[in-house]
C-alpha cells in the first residue's frame, strides 16, 4: 500500500507533466518570480495557535501572489497550473474575481487598505479592484472580460464574486466611478440576465448579482430571481443541507457554495428571505460543526480544491447564531483548517494547490483552472468581514467537538452519520444509503492524458464520481484518493 507521501508525489508528478508548457509558460516562469522571502509570511501557522498577526501576514502573502501573477491591466491573473475547460481567458478572470473578495472584505471592515509587500512596496487593495473592474468591463477595450454566450458560461460564476466585491467596496470604489464606468459595470453584470445557467447552486449567483445591483440603484436588471431562489429552496434536504440540483449529490458544497452565498444575500438584502435563510443556517450549523478537526477533513465529493473554505459557515455563524457556534469555536475551526493545509504543503509560490495537500490531477475536476482553488479564500473573506475589534478576533479559541470527546451524530438531510474519535482527532462520514462494503477507487489518469494536456491544453481529467460519492466511509485519517 502506498504511503500518503507517495500518493502526493505521484499526483504532483502527473500534474507537472500535464501542464501545457506552450500555453502556460508565462505563468510557469512567473512562479519563480514569487519572492522566496514571502514564504516566511506563512510561519505564523507553524505554531500551535495562530495569532491574529498570522492572518494579517496571510493576507500579505496573497497580496504578494496577486502582484506576482496579475496581468498588465490588473483585470486578471495568470497562475501556473492545470487549465480548465473554460479556456485561458476565463482562467485569468478567475484569478481576479476569486482574489478580490478577500481584498474587499479587508477594506470594508475598516482595516488600512494599503498593504506592505516584501521589498518595501505598498499595495492599495481597493485601487487594485477599481483598476481591474474598469479594465474588465469596458467593451471597447482589449481587456474586456467578454460577453456571456451559451447556457452556462463560467463568467456567470465569476460575476457573482465581482458583484460581491463591488458591494463590499461600494463606499470606496462605486462612488469613485464616473457615469460611463458605472454604466459599463452594470451592463456587464446584467449580461447574466436571460442566461439559463446550471440548475443547481448556480441560481444563487443570479440572486446575489441582482441584489447587489438593486443595492446600487439598479433593481430589475435580472429577471426571474425569485423563481431561482425558490428553485434553490426546493434543493433543501433538511437540516440545512442541500443537494446540488434536482439530480445532484450532497457534499461540502452546502458549506462553501450554498451557505456562503446565502449569508451574503442576507447581508446585502436583509428583507430577501430571512426566515428561510436563518432557519436553514441554524439547522445546518448544529450538525456541520462536527465535521471539522485539527487533522484534516473527511473530504468527499467534487471540488476538493476548495477545501480550505470549509470553516466559512462557522465563521459566519459566530455572528448570526452565536448560541450554536461561539466565536471561540468558529475561530478554532478557522485556525486548524488553515494550519493543517499550510503545514501539509497546500500553499506554495503564492498558489493554493489544485488538490488536497499538493496538486493532484487525479482528483481535480475538469472545470477547475489554476485560480479556481482561490475559492478556498471564502473562509478568510468571512473572517475579515469582521472588524479588528470584533469578538471573533478577540475571543479565546474553544475546542472543537472532536477535541472534546467521541460522538456519533446522525444527519438526516444527506443521510449521513458523522463519527468523531477524540483519541486520534479522526472524523468519519458514513454514507448510510451506500452499500456497506462500497469502496470504489479513482479512475486512472494516464500519462497519455497528461501528454494530451501538454499538447492541446485541454483537461482530459477523470470525474471519478463513484469514488467521490459512492463509498460507505470517508475518513479524515486517510482521504479517499489515497487508497
Amino acid at each position: 500500500m502506498k504511503t500518503t507521501r507517495e500518493y502526493v508525489q505521484e499526483g504532483q508528478e502527473l500534474t507537472r507533466l500535464a501542464v501545457g508548457l506552450g500555453r502556460k509558460l508565462p505563468g510557469l516562469l512567473r512562479r519563480y518570480r514569487f519572492p522566496r522571502a514571502a514564504e516566511k509570511l506563512l510561519d505564523g501557522f507553524l505554531s500551535d495557535q495562530p495569532e491574529n498577526d498570522a492572518y494579517h501576514e496571510l493576507v500579505r502573502y496573497f497580496a504578494t501572489s496577486w502582484v506576482t501573477y496579475r496581468n498588465q491591466t490588473g483585470c486578471g491573473a495568470v497562475f501556473p497550473g492545470l487549465p480548465s475547460w473554460s479556456g485561458t481567458e476565463c482562467d485569468a478572470l478567475e484569478g481576479f474575481s476569486r482574489m478580490m473578495p478577500l481584498f474587499a472584505a479587508w477594506c470594508a471592515s475598516g482595516r488600512d487598505p494599503s498593504i506592505a509587500l516584501p521589498g518595501n512596496r505598498q499595495l492599495l487593495l481597493s485601487e487594485e479592484f477599481k483598476r481591474g473592474l474598469i479594465a474588465g468591463t469596458d467593451p471597447s477595450a482589449p481587456t474586456y472580460w467578454g460577453d456571456m454566450p451559451g447556457k452556462s458560461n463560467q463568467r456567470i460564476v465569476e460575476a457573482a464574486d465581482i458583484a460581491l466585491s463591488l458591494w463590499l467596496l461600494r463606499d470606496r470604489v462605486w462612488c469613485q466611478l464616473n457615469k460611463d464606468q458605472q454604466k459599463a459595470v452594470v451592463n456587464w453584470l446584467s449580461l447574466v440576465n436571460g442566461r439559463p445557467g446550471l440548475d443547481n447552486n448556480w441560481h444563487l449567483f443570479f440572486v446575489l448579482i441582482d441584489r447587489v445591483l438593486a443595492s446600487l440603484g439598479h433593481a430589475g436588471r435580472i429577471e426571474g430571481v425569485r423563481e431561482r431562489f425558490d428553485r434553490i429552496k426546493s434543493f433543501h434536504l433538511g437540516d440545512g443541507w442541500f443537494k446540488d440540483g434536482p439530480e445532484g449529490r450532497v457534499d461540502f458544497y452546502s458549506a462553501w457554495g450554498f451557505h456562503y452565498a446565502l449569508t451574503w444575500i442576507n447581508r446585502i438584502d436583509p428583507e430577501w428571505d430571512p426566515a428561510f435563510i436563518d432557519a436553514a443556517q441554524a439547522r445546518f450549523l448544529k450538525t456541520y460543526r462536527y465535521l471539522i478537526g485539527p487533522q484534516g477533513l473527511p473530504i468527499m465529493g467534487r471540488s476538493v480544491q476548495y477545501r480550505i473554505a470549509v470553516a466559512a459557515p462557522l465563521v459566519a455563524g459566530a455572528e448570526s447564531h452565536p448560541a450554536i457556534v461561539a466565536a471561540g469555536e468558529a475561530r478554532r475551526a478557522l485556525d486548524v483548517t488553515w494550519q493543517y493545509f499550510i503545514q501539509h504543503g497546500a500553499l506554495r509560490h503564492g498558489i493554493i494547490s489544485q488538490g488536497y495537500h499538493g496538486s493532484n490531477a487525479r482528483i481535480l475536476d475538469p472545470y477547475a483552472g489554476p485560480a479556481s482553488s482561490l475559492w478556498s479564500l471564502r473562509s478568510l473573506v468571512m473572517a475579515f468581514y469582521y472588524p479588528p475589534d470584533h469578538e471573533f478576533w478577540n475571543s479565546e479559541p474553544l475546542p472543537l467537538p472532536v477535541e472534546q470527546g467521541d460522538y456519533d451524530v446522525p444527519i438526516a438531510g444527506p443521510g449521513w452519520k458523522v463519527t468523531g474519535a477524540r483519541a486520534t482527532d479522526t472524523i468519519t462520514i458514513e454514507v448510510m444509503h451506500n452499500p456497506e462494503d462500497a469502496c470504489p477507487r479513482l479512475e486512472h489518469f494516464w500519462r497519455k492524458h497528461a501528454l494530451q494536456n501538454l499538447a492541446f491544453g485541454s483537461p482530459p481529467r477523470p470525474k471519478s464520481l463513484e469514488a467521490k460519492y459512492g463509498r460507505r466511509f470517508y475518513s479524515s485519517a486517510r482521504p479517499f484518493f489515497m487508497e
